[in-house]
Parts: C-alpha cells; sequence; structure tokens
C-alpha cells in the first residue's frame, strides 16, 4: 500500500471516527455517572484528555 492511497479522506474519516466515538462515549458516561469523582475515573479522563 503507498502512502498516496493509505492518506485519503476516506481513511482520516474512518481513523478519526474509530478513535473519536470511544472516547466520547467514556467521557460522557463518566460525566453522566459520578464516575469521575472515583480515582479510576479521574485517572481514565485524564487519560483520555492527554491522548487527544
Amino acid at each position: 500500500m503507498t502512502k498516496e492511497t493509505f492518506l485519503t479522506v476516506r481513511w482520516n474519516n474512518l481513523l478519526s471516527l474509530g478513535l473519536g466515538i470511544p472516547a466520547l462515549i467514556y467521557v460522557i458516561a463518566a460525566f453522566s455517572t459520578s464516575m469521575w469523582l472515583e480515582r479510576g475515573g479521574l485517572i481514565g479522563l485524564a487519560v483520555i484528555g492527554a491522548l487527544y
């Protein structure tokens, strides 16, 4: 696979959705429950924030 066929708009959109949707679901779940008040939830939010 060459660089030109791999770096397309379609691949960019698929990678963005594949990485962004799980992070968004985690953040919504953390803030809609009391999970972000606990130590593990806060660490998870910090890791997600550092990655994105």
